[in-house]
Order: C-alpha cells, then sequence, then structure tokens
C-alpha cells in the first residue's frame, strides 16, 4: 500500500505546484487597475473628445464648457448631459478628480494652483506633425488605461492615412492652397502641409517660401491658378472675414475645384485625422 500512496502523493503535489504556477501566470497577465484613475476631469476640448472615445463616459466628473458648444465639438451634442467647466480650479476640486487633464496652451494659473492644492494635472502637448498625433493617444490612454481602444484607434488612423497616400500614387501633383479664415493660407511646418504632401499635392504657399499661417490677398490667390482649394467646413460658419472671403464671387466664380474638409485640424487633430484623411481621398478620386 505504501508503494502506491507515495506515488498517488507526488502526483497531487505536482499537480497542486502546476495550478499555483498557472494561478500566478494568469494574475501577472491582468492589468493592474488600481492606480488606473477612475474619475478623470479635463479642461481641454481636443483632450476631452479622445476621452470620450477612449473611457467609460460615466468616468468623466468634468469636461470642459467649448465641448458642449456645436460651433467648437462635433460632440456637443452627445455630451450634453455632461458635466462642464470653464476651467477654474474652483469648479474642479470639489469633484476629487484623480487626474486633471490640460493643454499646452490651457491657462497657466489655474493649474498652477491646482498642482498646489496637491491634484494630479498632466498636460499634454499639442501635436505638431502626424506622427506626434499617435503618440498623443497613445500616451493619454497609458495613463487613463485604455490601451486598447488607443491601439485600435491608432490603427484606424494609420490604415486611412495609408490609404490616402496609395490613392495619389503615380499620379502628376495638382497644385493647391489650403484655405482658412479671414484669407489665411497655410504653408510648410504644419499638419495640412503634410497632408497635401500625403495627398500628391503641391502647397503654393509652402513653394513661396510661407510657413504655418499666412495671409495672403485674394488677387495673389488667384494669380497663382491653384486647381485644388481645400476649406475646412468649420470656416464657413465662423463669425469673421472668413465669410467674406469665401463668398467672393471670385473665389464662386474661379477654375479650381474646392474640396471641402471637416474642421479641427489645426485645432484638435486627433480626433478628426481620420475623417480628414477619408474625405480627401474620396474628393481627389473624384
Amino acid at each position: 500500500m505504501l508503494s502506491i500512496k507515495k506515488p498517488i502523493r507526488y502526483w497531487m503535489g505536482f499537480l497542486f505546484f502546476v495550478s499555483a504556477i498557472n494561478t500566478c501566470a494568469q494574475t501577472v497577465s491582468q492589468p493592474i487597475t488600481h492606480n488606473v484613475p477612475q474619475r478623470i476631469a479635463s479642461l481641454n476640448i481636443c483632450i476631452d473628445q479622445l476621452l470620450w472615445e477612449l473611457v467609460p463616459h460615466e468616468r468623466l466628473v468634468s469636461i470642459s464648457y467649448l465641448t458642449a458648444d456645436p460651433i467648437w465639438s462635433p460632440i456637443a451634442k452627445q455630451v450634453q448631459d455632461m458635466p462642464l467647466n470653464h476651467g477654474l480650479a474652483e469648479e474642479i476640486v470639489p469633484l476629487k478628480p484623480d487626474v486633471i487633464f490640460a493643454g499646452e496652451f490651457d491657462q497657466r494659473s489655474p493649474i498652477e494652483l491646482l498642482q498646489k492644492l496637491g491634484k494630479r494635472v498632466e498636460r499634454l502637448p499639442l501635436p505638431r506633425k502626424l506622427d506626434d498625433i499617435n503618440e498623443q493617444i497613445l500616451q493619454l490612454a497609458n495613463m487613463i488605461g485604455a490601451q486598447p481602444k488607443a491601439q485600435q484607434m491608432v490603427a484606424n488612423i494609420n490604415t486611412q492615412i495609408a490609404e490616402l497616400k496609395a490613392a495619389s500614387a503615380g499620379k502628376a501633383p495638382l497644385t493647391a492652397f489650403w484655405y482658412s479664415s479671414n484669407g489665411v493660407v497655410i504653408g510648410d511646418g504644419t499638419l495640412e502641409h503634410e497632408f497635401m504632401q500625403l495627398a500628391g499635392l503641391r502647397n503654393l504657399a509652402a513653394e513661396r517660401g510661407m510657413f504655418g499661417f499666412n495671409q495672403l490677398d485674394l488677387e495673389l490667390l488667384l494669380s497663382a491658378r491653384p486647381q485644388i482649394l481645400i476649406v475646412e467646413e468649420g470656416s464657413d460658419d465662423a463669425f469673421s472675414l472668413a465669410r467674406e472671403y469665401l463668398s467672393h464671387p471670385a473665389l464662386q466664380h474661379a477654375d479650381f475645384k474646392v474640396i471641402r474638409l471637416p474642421a479641427g485640424l489645426s485645432g484638435c487633430a486627433a480626433s478628426v485625422i481620420g475623417d480628414v484623411a477619408s474625405t480627401l481621398k474620396q474628393e481627389l478620386t473624384k
């Protein structure tokens, strides 16, 4: 009997050991959630839009009031019932957020006050090129425990960018201006310029040595004879001189194709980049 019991005990001990190892492995493979912030506040309209896509909405204790304004935000109707803030520390502190997100150019004084009060504030830089957008999405996701959704978002963006680039392959480049509010054209060193290159367009503003955002007289724009004029949809509705420029008879009857893109690339690139790439590809292949 002893010769039988010993192997049984050995086998039982071995199985217990294997089971313990599997349990430990499963525990290690599970994401650690106790340090992931559950109560999230944001002072920035662009970060709001990313958070809206990445986390359950009940985790958002406050977002910027601009995100509820349809003039500025594509998700305005969806966030009507969300608690809103105007970037003030006194609005945020009573909500007891685990983390507060702000942009690179948001007001410094309330952010510094929140930090002095011991609040965790994370400031995200403004994306200045296409690669920066993916980095921003993944950086934010790492802070809030939303890596799988962020990776899918980045994969979708990369696919749309690749499709835009492929659509222009082998074609003769068309000349274009990216036309913004108040007669401003967008030159080198911008996301818009990078998009135009991906789309196989010659940026006439960049070819004239323009960097960033520059005002260009309507007469000079027309004399350059662009084949394409790119306009962001929001520019039509902005309360500014943009209306006069974009509705000018000379533009209405000029011999070039007008491509209208979703607004927001300059301000909230990460949330619209996929739509911009998809629309630009569709318009250029018509």
